[in-house]
């Protein structure tokens, strides 16, 4: 591994969990209610249409939709490594569960929890934020996909929609109500770690498949 890629997954580590001892130790930061007034304030239905719409993205239920439909179409193309790494971004959704229990950090007061929640236990909790993980975690692989396999201008759309949403995903759940602005800071940081190493065990992976074929 190269030693630059080394240090930035070693940062990473470091600041995610600095952040989730924070997040344990401290229910809300200064800056956390600042940030959530300003975007809470802002009253344009069309802003607030889309935050809901961009939110509801990441529910359970459409997390699983994702990850099972575009791991099915690289499997019917013959592209069994890219379906089996597609399914193993649902990584971000176990470490989330559990980063959750173990900070036990509770949701900002207004946000009403659903009594119906299956893992209500776990949804109580507010760091990381799952959807935010999720995001970075499965449309940044699928950025790399899109980047590694597409030509043309579809190189650039998808990585570019994909982006566009990560960076979406984190305001609309401030704006709802559901996190502080250092939950998702947070699961920036520790959805780009796992990133990066779930991109490198698939370069690894598909490496080894060609000195195989070879």
């Amino acid at each position: 591994m190269d030693l630059k890629v080394e240090s930035v997954i070693l940062l990473l580590l470091a600041c995610g969990i600095g952040l989730s001892i924070a997040a344990h130790l401290f229910a809300v930061f200064p800056f956390d209610l600042k940030v959530t007034h300003e975007l809470q304030e802002i009253k344009n239905p069309v802003f607030s249409s889309f935050m809901v719409g961009i939110s509801a993205l990441g529910a359970p239920l459409a997390e699983a939709i994702l990850i099972g439909s575009v791991a099915l179409i690289f499997y019917f193309r013959r592209m069994r490594i890219e379906a089996v790494y597609v399914l193993a971004t649902i990584s971000s959704v176990v470490l989330t569960a559990i980063l959750k229990v173990l900070v036990g950090r509770p949701r900002p007061p207004l946000y009403p929890p659903n009594p119906v929640e299956l893992f209500l236990a776990i949804d109580q909790y507010s760091f990381p934020s799952g959807h935010v993980l999720f995001f970075v975690v499965f449309f940044g692989f699928m950025a790399c996909l899109g980047w590694v396999h597409l030509t043309g201008w579809l190189r650039w759309l998808v990585p570019g929609v994909c982006a566009f949403l990560i960076v979406a995903i984190a305001p609309s759940r401030i704006y709802v109500g559901a996190h502080w602005a250092s939950d998702v800071i947070g699961s920036y940081v520790i959805g780009t770690l796992l990133l990066i190493i779930l991109i490198l065990l698939y370069g690894h992976t598909v490496q080894m498949q060609r000195t195989v074929a070879t």
